[in-house]
């Protein structure tokens, strides 16, 4: 016997149709797990004659008037969506989303609403949504307990980098085939300036119990100062620079930024190429867990959205009293401010004329409590360029260093953190 599972949809751009096409698709696999999907209807900001194979409204409240067994979101940012799934879960209505600045900006709320109507609230597509990552630490608590988290979360970024390195491309030409291929939006600076990835990180951090922060409040970087031959350098050194989320738990305090890192060859984010998303955990319990795969894309986020459709209704016909707990946004530990950590850094400087001498030039480094490692120079058509990797110090120790550098003449610089393997 098949039971019909009908699900509202609140959105219905790119993400909302590629779950209908998806539904449609997986039809012969939906079955054989004793299921059919009918989309009942969808809520659009303006109908506006517009053609839809399921009947759209623009009106909130009648929309909320139809009796759904799930309720897809993917409506994007933050209001009107968390008025909405705040609204369906306190009725007890699940709600599956793949809305990742909504999570951000109120999961602790939405998680209290979800307790409030003793139903679930799914989450798995917001980050890696084509790695089954999410969900396999709901009933692992003993996996869940990690102190340190590393990852690539966006493949926009990842790919530009990608392509940059591998066909010697400027950064302007590499978005430019992002674009084209649709790997980056019309307007790419969420992506490009890491507030997509900074959101990412804030979700799950909570969703693993790290803490509950503001996403305003990690310390974030773009990486349109990338330069081809950075990478190269990068090389050069046995790494690579790679856009990455950080943090960690260090005496009872939470360090974590989001940006461009160099990170050593042996460090398994280091091969995570064009596209994919990567993702590290360390703790207790677990050492170098990593899960990698496609972290983007309409097809990919559709089918993630619909596998957890089916899992909300199987545990609800399991009589699970409350389904959220495989999509956990309670926090167990909360240091709420996190702070910029310290690390060996992968810096540049390049002047205009020649560099100053390099004896004295690593002293004046050394005055502000940076020492260096090894080094690099090239001689260019429009000056001279010193790369180098140093000890550790601190983001304020590096930025006086800069400042510094740019008094003696440097006139482009990079400053990007080294992690450790």
């Amino acid at each position: 016997m098949t039971e019909r599972v009908h699900i509202g949809l609140l959105g219905f751009g790119c993400i909302g149709r590629a779950t209908v096409r998806a539904a449609e698709a997986a039809a012969p696999w939906i079955e054989a797990a004793g299921l059919s999907f009918s989309c009942e209807r969808a809520l659009v900001r303006a109908v506006d004659g517009k053609r839809a194979p399921i009947p759209l409204v623009d009106d909130p409240e009648e929309f909320l008037e139809g009796r759904y067994d799930v309720v897809v979101e993917v409506l994007g940012g933050v209001e009107p969506a968390r008025t909405l799934v705040t609204a369906l879960l306190e009725r007890g209505t699940p709600v599956v989303t793949a809305n990742k600045s909504l999570l951000a900006a109120a999961g602790d709320e939405l998680s209290a609403a979800a307790a409030r109507g003793r139903t679930s609230l799914r989450y798995e597509a917001s980050a890696l949504a084509g790695v089954p990552f999410i969900g396999t630490f709901g009933g692992r608590p003993l996996a869940r307990a990690v102190d340190r988290v590393a990852a690539i979360l966006n493949g926009t970024s990842n790919y530009i980098l990608s392509v940059m390195e591998a066909d010697r491309l400027s950064f302007s030409d590499a978005l430019g085939r992002a674009q084209t291929l649709g790997l980056a939006e019309p307007d790419p600076s969420a992506d490009i300036q890491g507030r997509d990835a900074a959101e990412k990180l804030v979700l799950l951090l909570r969703h693993l119990g790290i803490a509950s922060i503001d996403r305003d409040a990690i310390e974030t970087s773009g990486i349109g100062g990338i330069e081809t031959r950075d990478l190269e350098v990068a090389r050069q050194f046995g790494g690579r620079l790679k856009p990455v989320v950080h943090a960690s738990i260090t005496t009872g305090a939470i360090e974590a930024f989001v940006g461009p890192a160099f990170l050593d060859g042996s460090n398994a984010l280091s091969s995570v190429d064009g596209a994919l998303n990567g993702i590290r955990l360390d703790g207790r319990f677990v050492r170098g867990l990593f899960f990698a795969g496609p972290g983007a894309g309409p097809d990919v986020t559709a089918a993630t959205i619909l596998d957890d459709v089916v899992e909300t209704v199987s545990e609800k016909a399991n009589r699970v009293a409350s389904g959220f707990s495989r999509a956990k946004l309670a926090v167990n530990r909360a240091p709420t401010t996190p702070v910029a950590p310290s690390a060996r850094w992968f810096l540049r400087w390049s002047f205009p004329a020649a560099a100053p001498d390099w004896s004295a030039f690593s002293d004046l480094l050394a005055s502000h409590g940076v020492w260096l490692g090894r080094t690099h120079a090239a001689q260019e058509s429009d000056g001279e360029t010193l790369w180098a990797l140093t000890q550790r110090a601190s983001r304020h120790s590096i930025d006086a260093a800069l400042r510094s550098s740019a008094a003696a003449g440097a006139t482009r610089t990079l400053a990007v953190r080294a992690l450790e393997a």
